[in-house]
């Protein structure tokens, strides 16, 4: 049989002529010519960047900031964000050696560097969001709000509220109980002259499990001492997050989405799982990133809060954000469902009273009574009306004498709000298309689906810097490399670094 044949490969031991540049094996539009010219636009000593200043002591030279912030917003490009393998990148990938002027720090320098600059980072992000309004890639009309759970660099069995604390030590308490229970009875049994039948480790464990109280009851006085609700063992700053039966032990990431590229133009990561309190302070962070006065916000019902609705209103911010549905109503005398505020009760703005289904009116008594540090007006009708009505099995229970509602003192703004809703324009639908698609490119596509850093700012430097891989990577599939990089050679030859 003619022997098989094969492609032709080169002996190891050929001698080939190699270019004589590390240049020449990066391309003129290859994207990391992209990153170099973008990172020399930026004046890292303004921007707080450690080691960015002059410095001629004696020791080691630090390694520039600016060739560590390449390389991170390189690894955050193409899924790398460990600096293990990022100084393994610096030794085999040619971009990055490239990049980096064929330096090769440790993987220690690497992960302080993204330590140590959380805040920087966090600017670094702005100049770039003030790079793209300079290449009119901003619309400034129109931003789509979202959060989203990000796992912590801790376990959630790590993470522990005051019940959980209470179940433990209570668990432990019986456990303990048992033990010793066992140990006085392996005691009498030896008393009698029987075989004591007693665990040679029963000891030992009574003392771990001692041990282990102790620890749990000071992080209970630790807990009671912080007056937060949770405490965490290894990450003092993540929480247990709940939403949708799930629970998750890290971060509620935010961001603000902008509608012509979907850039993320503003980002925050915050400890509270509810975003009902996020709304107004994303729009605003997102009206100063775009250097808007007047924008439109987008945001699903868990953002819908009274306080938040008025909040945007009086700075000026027009916000569409849909009601929830509140729970049904309770079920009155054979089945019949009864009447609810929302529906079936009218507000007379003029006369300041509730008009009934029945056409009655309930008026305002008494003095406003606070909730949850919010003041509501207390509504009633007449027990004589109420008494002698036809509808009155549809509206109040049998214990019930008359109907009493109560209204917030700023409900008029939830009243204009849901006026705004019903004629709200067919865009408000797209909200869901504007801001998921950033969230599962982070996620799916970057493989960001949790924090390599411990603790708050720390956490939100590194979302800042992948955002800023996620809208640097938009930039260069919108405008190309080319354009980019010519668009910051120029504001290097002009002098107009940002700052």
């Amino acid at each position: 049989m003619p022997e098989r044949r094969y492609r032709e490969v080169r002996s190891r031991s050929e001698l080939m002529l190699l270019p004589p540049c590390v240049d020449d094996y990066v391309s003129e539009h290859n994207p990391v010519r992209a990153i170099d010219a973008f990172v020399g636009t930026l004046d890292l000593e303004e921007l707080d960047f450690r080691h960015a200043e002059e410095h001629c002591g004696a020791g080691q030279p630090a390694y520039d900031p600016r060739l560590l912030l390449k390389l991170y917003l390189y690894g955050y490009q193409h899924r790398v964000r460990s600096s293990r393998r990022l100084e393994a990148e610096t030794r085999r990938n040619l971009e990055v050696i490239w990049l980096c002027q064929g330096a090769t720090p440790s993987y220690k320098t690497i992960a302080d560097f993204r330590k140590d600059n959380a805040s920087a980072l966090r600017a670094a992000n702005r100049e770039f969001i003030l790079l793209c309004r300079e290449l009119s890639l901003l619309e400034c009309r129109r931003v789509a709000v979202d959060g989203t759970f990000l796992k912590a660099n801790a376990n959630a069995d790590s993470i522990h509220t005051k019940a959980s604390l209470g179940k433990g030590l209570k668990r432990l308490d019986e456990k303990i109980a048992e033990y010793h229970r066992l140990l006085d009875e392996a005691d009498a049994g030896s008393e009698d002259g029987g075989d004591s039948g007693e665990d040679p480790e029963l000891a030992a464990k009574i003392e771990a499990l001692v041990e282990r109280r102790k620890h749990k009851q000071s992080l209970q006085e630790r807990l009671q001492a912080s007056e937060e609700n949770q405490i965490s063992e290894v990450d003092p700053d993540a929480r247990v997050l709940r939403k949708s039966g799930k629970a998750v032990g890290g971060y509620n990431c935010q961001i603000a989405v902008d509608d012509r590229y979907k850039l993320i133009v503003a980002e925050d990561v915050v400890q509270d799982g509810n975003d009902a309190g996020q709304l107004e302070p994303m729009m605003t962070k997102a009206g100063e990133a775009m250097g808007a006065e007047r924008l439109i916000g987008l945001a699903d019902s868990g953002y819908f809060s009274g306080e938040q609705l008025k909040s945007c209103e009086d700075k000026g911010l027009d916000v569409y954000v849909p009601i929830p549905r509140p729970p049904p109503p309770r079920r009155g005398k054979g089945d019949v469902m009864r009447f609810s505020r929302d529906d079936d009760f009218r507000y007379d703005a003029r006369n300041d009273t509730y008009v009934c289904p029945a056409g009655q009116r309930l008026t305002r008594r008494g003095s406003p009574r606070i909730r949850e540090g919010k003041r509501y007006f207390r509504y009633s009708s007449v027990t004589a009306v109420c008494r002698d009505c036809s509808l009155r099995d549809r509206c109040l229970t049998k214990a019930q004498s008359r109907r009493r509602l109560a209204r917030w003192e700023h409900e008029d703004v939830i009243d204009r709000h849901r006026t705004k809703m019903s004629a709200s324009a067919p865009w408000v639908r797209q909200r869901a298309t504007l801001v998921e698609h950033p969230f599962g490119t982070i996620k799916r596509w970057a493989g960001m689906d949790h924090f390599l850093m411990r603790g708050l700012d720390k956490c939100r430097g590194e979302f800042s810097l992948m955002t800023l891989g996620y809208n640097f990577k938009r930039v260069m599939n919108e405008l190309g490399a080319d354009a980019f990089r010519e668009h910051c050679l120029q504001k290097r030859r002009t002098g107009t670094v940002t700052a």
